[in-house]
């Protein structure tokens, strides 16, 4: 059968299809399939964002305040020690 006479073939089952057929094969045939790939796909990459900022998170705040403050005490000993190390005396 010729690519010529699908087509009318096709163009007369049309006219004798219901409204309600009609919309099902617009909309589960030609769009659903796109609208669902395109909400999986926004869908990945909201939840590839969301990982990423709560790694952020989960780095900025890996270490416990006591150890911050800890750390933050020691800092001026530290800081003597390695100018004494610098500075030769005179």
């Amino acid at each position: 059968m010729a690519e010529g006479d699908l087509d009318q073939l096709a163009y007369w089952k049309y006219h004798q299809l219901a409204a309600a057929e009609i919309q099902t094969l617009a909309t589960d045939s030609k769009w659903f399939a796109s609208l669902t790939a395109s909400v999986h796909g926004e869908l990945d990459s909201i939840s590839q964002t969301l990982t990423s900022r709560i790694r952020t998170l989960a780095n900025c705040y890996a270490t416990p305040l006591p150890e911050l403050e800890m750390e933050v005490t020691n800092l001026p000993a530290k800081v003597k020690e390695h100018l004494k190390k610098v500075v030769v005396p005179a």
